[in-house]
Protein backbone atom coordinates (compact mmCIF):
# COMPACT_ATOMS: atom_id res chain seq x y z
CA UNK A 1 0.00 0.00 0.00
CA UNK A 2 1.37 3.41 -0.95
CA UNK A 3 1.96 5.79 1.93
CA UNK A 4 0.30 8.68 0.10
CA UNK A 5 -3.05 7.13 1.11
CA UNK A 6 -2.32 7.40 4.83
CA UNK A 7 -2.53 11.19 5.13
CA UNK A 8 -6.05 11.60 3.71
CA UNK A 9 -7.21 8.58 5.69
CA UNK A 10 -6.07 10.06 9.01
CA UNK A 11 -7.50 13.49 8.16
CA UNK A 12 -10.88 12.01 7.30
CA UNK A 13 -10.77 9.96 10.49
CA UNK A 14 -10.63 13.11 12.60
CA UNK A 15 -13.52 14.67 10.71
CA UNK A 16 -15.56 11.52 10.10
CA UNK A 17 -19.35 11.36 10.26
CA UNK A 18 -21.53 8.88 12.12
CA UNK A 19 -21.17 6.16 9.47
CA UNK A 20 -17.94 4.36 8.74
CA UNK A 21 -15.79 5.73 5.91
CA UNK A 22 -14.75 3.26 3.22
CA UNK A 23 -11.95 3.68 0.70
CA UNK A 24 -10.94 1.31 -2.11
CA UNK A 25 -7.23 1.49 -2.85
CA UNK A 26 -6.44 2.40 -6.42
CA UNK A 27 -5.64 -0.53 -8.74
CA UNK A 28 -6.28 -3.08 -5.96
CA UNK A 29 -9.13 -5.15 -4.53
CA UNK A 30 -8.41 -3.96 -1.00
CA UNK A 31 -10.99 -1.83 0.83
CA UNK A 32 -10.34 0.15 4.00
CA UNK A 33 -13.10 1.01 6.46
CA UNK A 34 -12.40 3.63 9.09
CA UNK A 35 -14.30 3.60 12.40
CA UNK A 36 -14.02 4.73 15.99
CA UNK A 37 -15.36 7.19 18.51
CA UNK A 38 -14.52 10.19 20.64
CA UNK A 39 -15.45 9.72 24.29
CA UNK A 40 -15.33 11.95 27.38
CA UNK A 41 -15.68 10.52 30.91
CA UNK A 42 -16.33 11.82 34.42
CA UNK A 43 -16.05 9.49 37.42
CA UNK A 44 -16.13 9.91 41.20
CA UNK A 45 -15.16 7.29 43.80
CA UNK A 46 -15.92 7.77 47.49
CA UNK A 47 -12.85 5.63 48.29
CA UNK A 48 -9.69 5.27 46.21
CA UNK A 49 -9.47 2.26 43.90
CA UNK A 50 -6.63 0.49 42.12
CA UNK A 51 -4.99 1.59 39.95
CA UNK A 52 -5.92 5.14 41.07
CA UNK A 53 -6.93 5.95 37.50
CA UNK A 54 -10.20 6.69 35.69
CA UNK A 55 -11.18 3.01 35.87
CA UNK A 56 -11.52 0.74 38.91
CA UNK A 57 -10.41 -2.84 39.65
CA UNK A 58 -10.64 -3.11 43.45
CA UNK A 59 -11.07 -0.81 46.47
CA UNK A 60 -7.95 0.23 48.39
CA UNK A 61 -7.95 0.06 52.21
CA UNK A 62 -8.77 3.17 54.18
CA UNK A 63 -5.94 4.92 56.00
CA UNK A 64 -6.63 5.61 59.71
CA UNK A 65 -10.34 4.96 59.06
CA UNK A 66 -10.48 7.93 56.67
CA UNK A 67 -12.01 7.86 53.21
CA UNK A 68 -9.90 9.00 50.23
CA UNK A 69 -12.29 10.10 47.49
CA UNK A 70 -11.10 10.39 43.88
CA UNK A 71 -12.43 12.35 40.89
CA UNK A 72 -11.34 11.87 37.28
CA UNK A 73 -12.13 13.54 33.98
CA UNK A 74 -10.61 12.26 30.77
CA UNK A 75 -10.86 11.28 27.13
CA UNK A 76 -8.48 8.32 27.09
CA UNK A 77 -11.05 5.83 25.85
CA UNK A 78 -11.29 7.65 22.53
CA UNK A 79 -10.77 4.92 19.95
CA UNK A 80 -9.71 4.63 16.33
CA UNK A 81 -9.79 1.57 14.09
CA UNK A 82 -9.27 0.36 10.57
CA UNK A 83 -10.98 -2.67 8.98
CA UNK A 84 -9.40 -4.21 5.91
CA UNK A 85 -11.24 -6.30 3.29
CA UNK A 86 -9.84 -8.31 0.39
CA UNK A 87 -8.57 -9.39 -1.92
CA UNK A 88 -10.78 -12.50 -1.99
CA UNK A 89 -9.58 -15.57 -3.89
CA UNK A 90 -12.05 -18.32 -4.74
CA UNK A 91 -13.72 -19.53 -1.55
CA UNK A 92 -11.27 -17.64 0.69
CA UNK A 93 -12.03 -14.19 2.10
CA UNK A 94 -9.26 -12.01 3.52
CA UNK A 95 -9.91 -9.46 6.26
CA UNK A 96 -7.90 -7.66 8.91
CA UNK A 97 -8.19 -5.15 11.71
CA UNK A 98 -6.03 -2.53 13.43
CA UNK A 99 -7.42 -0.73 16.51
CA UNK A 100 -5.96 1.65 19.08
CA UNK A 101 -6.97 3.77 22.07
CA UNK A 102 -5.10 6.17 24.35
CA UNK A 103 -4.50 4.05 27.44
CA UNK A 104 -0.74 4.11 26.93
CA UNK A 105 1.64 5.82 29.30
CA UNK A 106 1.71 9.58 29.80
CA UNK A 107 0.25 12.45 31.78
CA UNK A 108 -3.48 12.90 32.40
CA UNK A 109 -3.73 15.45 29.57
CA UNK A 110 -1.29 13.81 27.12
CA UNK A 111 -1.68 10.04 27.18
CA UNK A 112 0.04 7.98 24.51
CA UNK A 113 -1.76 5.73 22.02
CA UNK A 114 -1.53 1.94 22.39
CA UNK A 115 -2.44 -0.98 20.19
CA UNK A 116 -5.63 -2.88 21.09
CA UNK A 117 -6.21 -5.20 18.15
CA UNK A 118 -4.07 -6.10 15.13
CA UNK A 119 -4.82 -9.28 13.22
CA UNK A 120 -5.42 -10.86 9.83
CA UNK A 121 -8.15 -13.40 9.12
CA UNK A 122 -8.51 -15.97 6.33
CA UNK A 123 -12.03 -17.43 6.14
CA UNK A 124 -13.21 -20.27 3.89
CA UNK A 125 -16.79 -20.62 2.70
CA UNK A 126 -16.97 -24.00 4.46
CA UNK A 127 -16.93 -22.24 7.84
CA UNK A 128 -13.23 -22.77 8.60
CA UNK A 129 -11.04 -19.74 9.34
CA UNK A 130 -7.53 -18.86 10.54
CA UNK A 131 -6.70 -15.72 12.52
CA UNK A 132 -3.25 -14.50 13.59
CA UNK A 133 -2.22 -11.40 15.54
CA UNK A 134 -3.56 -9.71 18.66
CA UNK A 135 -7.24 -10.30 19.41
CA UNK A 136 -9.56 -10.91 22.36
CA UNK A 137 -8.93 -14.09 24.35
CA UNK A 138 -10.35 -17.07 22.49
CA UNK A 139 -12.21 -18.20 25.62
CA UNK A 140 -14.35 -15.02 25.83
CA UNK A 141 -17.97 -15.48 24.70
CA UNK A 142 -19.96 -12.74 26.45
CA UNK A 143 -18.86 -9.24 27.50
CA UNK A 144 -20.62 -7.17 30.20
CA UNK A 145 -22.33 -3.99 29.07
CA UNK A 146 -20.66 -1.47 31.32
CA UNK A 147 -19.39 2.12 31.46
CA UNK A 148 -16.31 1.54 33.64
CA UNK A 149 -13.44 0.84 31.22
CA UNK A 150 -12.18 -1.97 33.49
CA UNK A 151 -15.04 -4.21 32.22
CA UNK A 152 -15.21 -6.07 35.57
CA UNK A 153 -11.51 -7.04 35.42
CA UNK A 154 -10.34 -8.48 38.76
CA UNK A 155 -13.95 -8.37 39.92
CA UNK A 156 -15.52 -11.25 38.01
CA UNK A 157 -14.70 -11.13 34.28
CA UNK A 158 -11.65 -12.97 32.92
CA UNK A 159 -9.61 -12.08 29.87
CA UNK A 160 -8.25 -9.25 27.78
CA UNK A 161 -6.48 -9.10 24.40
CA UNK A 162 -3.51 -11.33 23.61
CA UNK A 163 -1.19 -12.25 20.68
CA UNK A 164 -2.36 -15.59 19.31
CA UNK A 165 -2.90 -17.89 16.36
CA UNK A 166 -6.44 -19.29 16.19
CA UNK A 167 -8.47 -21.70 14.11
CA UNK A 168 -12.27 -21.55 14.03
CA UNK A 169 -14.90 -23.79 12.52
CA UNK A 170 -18.57 -22.79 12.27
CA UNK A 171 -20.95 -25.69 11.64
CA UNK A 172 -24.37 -24.51 10.47
CA UNK A 173 -26.76 -27.27 11.56
CA UNK A 174 -29.88 -25.35 10.50
CA UNK A 175 -31.11 -21.78 10.07
CA UNK A 176 -31.77 -21.71 13.81
CA UNK A 177 -28.74 -23.64 15.08
CA UNK A 178 -24.99 -23.48 14.66
CA UNK A 179 -21.99 -24.84 16.52
CA UNK A 180 -18.81 -22.77 16.82
CA UNK A 181 -15.49 -24.35 17.86
CA UNK A 182 -12.29 -22.35 18.41
CA UNK A 183 -8.76 -23.30 19.45
CA UNK A 184 -5.66 -21.12 19.77
CA UNK A 185 -2.09 -20.96 20.92
CA UNK A 186 -1.49 -17.65 22.70
CA UNK A 187 1.31 -15.69 24.29
CA UNK A 188 1.63 -16.51 28.00
CA UNK A 189 1.88 -12.93 29.22
CA UNK A 190 3.19 -13.38 32.75
CA UNK A 191 5.25 -11.42 35.26
CA UNK A 192 8.85 -11.32 36.41
CA UNK A 193 8.22 -13.22 39.65
CA UNK A 194 11.81 -14.45 39.99
CA UNK A 195 13.36 -10.98 39.48
CA UNK A 196 15.50 -12.23 36.62
CA UNK A 197 14.49 -9.43 34.26
CA UNK A 198 12.43 -11.66 31.92
CA UNK A 199 8.72 -12.45 31.56
CA UNK A 200 8.14 -15.81 33.28
CA UNK A 201 5.34 -16.63 30.84
CA UNK A 202 7.63 -16.23 27.83
CA UNK A 203 10.24 -18.34 29.68
CA UNK A 204 7.93 -21.38 29.50
CA UNK A 205 8.70 -23.92 26.80
CA UNK A 206 5.31 -23.69 25.08
CA UNK A 207 2.56 -21.08 24.64
CA UNK A 208 -0.85 -21.13 26.32
CA UNK A 209 -3.65 -23.22 24.80
CA UNK A 210 -7.11 -21.62 24.68
CA UNK A 211 -10.38 -23.09 23.47
CA UNK A 212 -14.12 -22.47 23.22
CA UNK A 213 -17.12 -24.50 22.08
CA UNK A 214 -20.36 -22.53 21.69
CA UNK A 215 -23.90 -23.41 20.67
CA UNK A 216 -25.88 -20.61 19.00
CA UNK A 217 -29.59 -21.42 19.05
CA UNK A 218 -32.80 -19.53 18.25
CA UNK A 219 -35.31 -20.24 20.97
CA UNK A 220 -38.39 -18.05 21.40
CA UNK A 221 -37.02 -14.77 19.98
CA UNK A 222 -35.31 -13.73 16.76
CA UNK A 223 -32.07 -13.15 18.64
CA UNK A 224 -29.76 -16.12 18.99
CA UNK A 225 -29.18 -17.58 22.45
CA UNK A 226 -25.55 -18.58 23.08
CA UNK A 227 -24.18 -21.24 25.43
CA UNK A 228 -20.43 -21.81 25.69
CA UNK A 229 -17.79 -23.82 27.52
CA UNK A 230 -14.24 -22.51 27.32
CA UNK A 231 -10.92 -22.22 29.09
CA UNK A 232 -7.15 -22.15 28.87
CA UNK A 233 -3.99 -23.89 30.08
CA UNK A 234 -0.46 -22.48 30.24
CA UNK A 235 2.62 -22.23 32.43
CA UNK A 236 5.01 -19.70 33.94
CA UNK A 237 8.62 -20.84 34.47
CA UNK A 238 10.87 -19.30 37.11
CA UNK A 239 14.66 -19.22 37.28
CA UNK A 240 16.78 -19.23 40.43
CA UNK A 241 18.11 -15.73 41.15
CA UNK A 242 20.39 -14.05 43.68
CA UNK A 243 20.14 -10.23 43.89
CA UNK A 244 18.24 -10.25 40.56
CA UNK A 245 21.03 -12.24 38.87
CA UNK A 246 20.03 -15.58 37.31
CA UNK A 247 22.06 -18.44 38.82
CA UNK A 248 19.89 -21.39 37.75
CA UNK A 249 17.52 -21.97 34.83
CA UNK A 250 13.94 -23.25 34.89
CA UNK A 251 13.84 -24.35 38.53
CA UNK A 252 10.09 -24.02 39.17
CA UNK A 253 6.83 -24.01 37.19
CA UNK A 254 3.42 -22.56 38.01
CA UNK A 255 0.45 -23.62 35.88
CA UNK A 256 -2.23 -21.16 34.82
CA UNK A 257 -5.64 -22.53 33.84
CA UNK A 258 -9.34 -21.80 33.74
CA UNK A 259 -12.64 -23.57 33.01
CA UNK A 260 -15.58 -21.34 32.12
CA UNK A 261 -19.27 -21.44 31.32
CA UNK A 262 -21.02 -18.56 29.53
CA UNK A 263 -24.56 -17.78 28.48
CA UNK A 264 -26.46 -15.10 26.59
CA UNK A 265 -30.21 -15.73 26.78
CA UNK A 266 -32.75 -13.39 25.15
CA UNK A 267 -36.08 -13.72 26.95
CA UNK A 268 -38.16 -11.27 24.90
CA UNK A 269 -37.51 -8.71 22.18
CA UNK A 270 -36.42 -6.22 24.88
CA UNK A 271 -35.17 -8.39 27.74
CA UNK A 272 -32.11 -10.63 28.02
CA UNK A 273 -29.76 -12.10 30.62
CA UNK A 274 -26.07 -12.88 30.21
CA UNK A 275 -23.22 -14.04 32.39
CA UNK A 276 -20.09 -16.10 32.96
CA UNK A 277 -18.90 -18.44 35.73
CA UNK A 278 -15.31 -19.65 36.06
CA UNK A 279 -12.77 -21.43 38.20
CA UNK A 280 -9.01 -21.51 37.81
CA UNK A 281 -5.54 -20.87 39.15
CA UNK A 282 -2.75 -18.30 38.65
CA UNK A 283 -5.03 -15.86 36.83
CA UNK A 284 -3.52 -12.44 37.58
CA UNK A 285 -2.65 -11.63 33.95
CA UNK A 286 -6.14 -12.80 32.96
CA UNK A 287 -7.63 -10.39 35.54
CA UNK A 288 -8.71 -13.10 37.95
CA UNK A 289 -7.80 -13.79 41.57
CA UNK A 290 -8.12 -10.02 42.17
CA UNK A 291 -4.75 -9.50 40.47
CA UNK A 292 -3.01 -12.20 42.55
CA UNK A 293 -1.47 -15.05 40.56
CA UNK A 294 1.29 -16.60 42.67
CA UNK A 295 1.81 -16.05 46.40
CA UNK A 296 5.62 -16.08 46.52
CA UNK A 297 5.62 -16.05 50.35
CA UNK A 298 3.89 -19.46 50.37
CA UNK A 299 5.16 -20.68 47.01
CA UNK A 300 1.56 -21.35 45.96
CA UNK A 301 -0.43 -20.45 42.86
CA UNK A 302 -3.61 -18.63 43.91
CA UNK A 303 -6.78 -20.56 43.03
CA UNK A 304 -10.01 -18.59 42.59
CA UNK A 305 -13.63 -18.81 41.52
CA UNK A 306 -15.79 -16.01 40.21
CA UNK A 307 -18.16 -14.71 37.61
CA UNK A 308 -20.75 -12.11 36.74
CA UNK A 309 -24.41 -11.89 35.69
CA UNK A 310 -26.34 -9.06 34.06
CA UNK A 311 -29.95 -8.34 33.13
CA UNK A 312 -30.32 -6.26 29.96
CA UNK A 313 -33.48 -4.28 29.26
CA UNK A 314 -33.74 -2.34 25.98
CA UNK A 315 -37.23 -0.81 25.75
CA UNK A 316 -36.40 1.18 22.59
CA UNK A 317 -33.61 1.39 20.03
CA UNK A 318 -32.42 4.59 21.72
CA UNK A 319 -32.63 3.57 25.40
CA UNK A 320 -31.16 0.59 27.25
CA UNK A 321 -30.54 -0.39 30.86
CA UNK A 322 -28.38 -2.93 32.66
CA UNK A 323 -28.35 -4.38 36.18
CA UNK A 324 -25.57 -6.71 37.28
CA UNK A 325 -23.49 -8.41 39.97
CA UNK A 326 -19.89 -9.65 39.80
CA UNK A 327 -17.53 -11.46 42.17
CA UNK A 328 -13.93 -12.69 42.34
CA UNK A 329 -13.11 -14.99 45.29
CA UNK A 330 -9.54 -16.34 45.74
CA UNK A 331 -8.95 -19.45 47.89
CA UNK A 332 -8.17 -18.37 51.47
CA UNK A 333 -5.57 -21.16 51.85
CA UNK A 334 -3.43 -19.57 49.12
CA UNK A 335 -3.37 -16.09 50.69
CA UNK A 336 -1.24 -14.33 53.29
CA UNK A 337 -2.30 -11.55 55.68
CA UNK A 338 -2.97 -8.30 53.87
CA UNK A 339 -3.81 -9.92 50.54
CA UNK A 340 -7.17 -9.39 48.82
CA UNK A 341 -9.66 -12.03 49.91
CA UNK A 342 -12.85 -11.21 47.96
CA UNK A 343 -13.96 -8.56 45.49
CA UNK A 344 -17.59 -7.92 44.53
CA UNK A 345 -19.73 -5.29 42.89
CA UNK A 346 -23.38 -4.46 42.23
CA UNK A 347 -23.88 -2.08 39.33
CA UNK A 348 -26.64 -0.43 37.32
CA UNK A 349 -26.28 1.61 34.13
CA UNK A 350 -28.21 3.33 31.37
CA UNK A 351 -27.39 4.32 27.78
CA UNK A 352 -29.35 6.79 25.66
CA UNK A 353 -28.77 7.70 22.01
CA UNK A 354 -29.22 11.44 21.53
CA UNK A 355 -28.56 11.01 17.82
CA UNK A 356 -27.40 8.19 15.57
CA UNK A 357 -23.83 9.18 16.46
CA UNK A 358 -24.00 10.49 20.03
CA UNK A 359 -24.69 8.33 23.11
CA UNK A 360 -24.80 9.45 26.74
CA UNK A 361 -24.32 6.93 29.53
CA UNK A 362 -24.41 6.77 33.32
CA UNK A 363 -23.45 4.10 35.85
CA UNK A 364 -23.54 3.54 39.60
CA UNK A 365 -21.50 0.77 41.24
CA UNK A 366 -21.23 -0.36 44.85
CA UNK A 367 -17.84 -2.05 45.28
CA UNK A 368 -16.54 -4.06 48.26
CA UNK A 369 -13.06 -5.56 48.64
CA UNK A 370 -12.22 -7.85 51.59
CA UNK A 371 -8.68 -8.22 52.94
CA UNK A 372 -7.15 -11.13 54.89
CA UNK A 373 -6.96 -10.10 58.57
CA UNK A 374 -8.02 -6.58 57.58
CA UNK A 375 -11.10 -4.40 57.29
CA UNK A 376 -13.35 -4.46 54.25
CA UNK A 377 -12.94 -1.53 51.86
CA UNK A 378 -16.08 -0.03 50.30
CA UNK A 379 -16.59 2.39 47.44
CA UNK A 380 -19.56 4.06 45.77
CA UNK A 381 -18.66 4.89 42.20
CA UNK A 382 -20.56 7.19 39.83
CA UNK A 383 -19.51 7.53 36.20
CA UNK A 384 -20.91 9.65 33.37
CA UNK A 385 -19.78 9.56 29.76
CA UNK A 386 -20.66 10.82 26.29
CA UNK A 387 -19.53 9.17 23.07
CA UNK A 388 -19.51 10.36 19.45
CA UNK A 389 -19.13 7.40 17.09
CA UNK A 390 -18.02 7.54 13.46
Amino acid sequence: MKTRWLVPILILCCAGAARALEITLQNTDVRLQLYGYVRADFSHDTQATAPKADFAFWVLPELDAQKDGQTHLGARETRMGLNLFGPDVGDWKTTGKIEMDFYGSGNPNSYSPRIRLAYLDLAHSSGFSIRAGQDWETFVEVVPRIVNFAYLADIGALGLRRPQARVTHVLAISDATKLVAKAAVAQTVGQDLDGGGFDDGADAEWPTFQFKVALHQKLWTEKMARFAFSGHYGRETLDATVSNVVVGLDVEDYDTWSAQGSVYLPLTKCLAVQGNLWTGENLDTYYGGIGQGVNMALGEAVAAIGGWAQVLYDPTEQLCFGLGYSMDDPDDDDLSPGMRDKNQQVFVNAFYKLTAAVTVMAEYANMTTDYVDGDDARNNRVQLAIRYAF
